[in-house]
């Protein structure tokens, strides 16, 4: 199986833009109602921004549902801007790179001139997202109030993170599937980086690439355009 993405793709702001706006539509809405209540399209950026308020625990998303999480909903309904704050906190710190990051550096000096190449040595983090995963972390940082003038990550007491059931469709991969390739040879895709789809058929010709948990919501957008054309009724 596809390894999981340990670091949002979009920033803490945006997840919280999305999950205010599924708020706004009475806590449940489609993908294509949000996304447009956002001023998005459903797409590769949008996904980017749900994948990230999945992982922030703001929403869930399910048969192409979004919903508000029980985490969004506390943060709601705070008593305090104290309260908040400290919810917003633990769901920044939810994704297992940032909180490994926070833990690390709490108390210290950020090492924000290293911490791109730090992100790709050392968090395992795409080469071409980390200067982004780095700007994503120090905007959301000195937001909540972690990251001082001085680049000094704030030691706080956070409570508890709040465990949610994330009611995502499970994608099942069967492992040893073979590809014939144009010239007849056969591939196992063991032997591949990623995993392949080409879509084909009527106005659609599609190849997506699946080398993270964010691209099955693309596959899944894709599979449930096509049902659209049918009955199953």
């Amino acid at each position: 199986m596809s390894k999981q993405t340990e670091y949002p793709r979009a920033s803490f702001k945006s997840a919280q833009e999305l999950a205010d706006a599924v708020d706004s539509l009475g806590g449940t809405s489609s993908t294509e109602l949000a996304a447009a209540k956002i001023g998005n399209k459903v797409g590769g950026a949008f996904f980017y921004i749900m994948g990230a308020a999945q992982k922030f625990n703001l929403i869930t998303h399910k048969a192409g549902q979004i919903k508000t999480s029980d985490l969004y909903r506390e943060i709601k309904l705070a008593y305090t801007e104290e309260e908040r704050t400290k919810l917003l906190i633990s769901s920044f710190l939810l994704p297992p790179v940032f909180s490994r990051l926070y833990e690390r550096f709490k108390d210290m000096e950020l090492p924000i001139a290293m911490l791109d190449k730090m992100l790709i040595k050392e968090y395992e983090v795409d080469d071409n997202a980390a200067s982004r995963i780095k700007k994503y972390f120090i905007e959301g940082a000195k937001n909540l109030g972690l990251l001082n003038a001085q680049n000094k990550l704030i030691k706080l007491d956070v409570p508890p993170q709040i465990e949610e059931k994330i009611e995502d469709e499970q994608v099942q991969i069967v492992p040893e599937v073979i590809h014939v390739a144009s010239d007849g040879a056969i591939i196992s895709l063991s032997d591949l980086d990623e995993f392949v789809f080409h879509i084909t058929g009527p106005g659609v010709n599609s190849r997506i690439a699946i080398r993270e948990e964010e691209d099955f919501i693309i596959l899944e957008a894709m599979i449930r355009k096509i049902k659209k054309r049918f009955d199953f009724s």
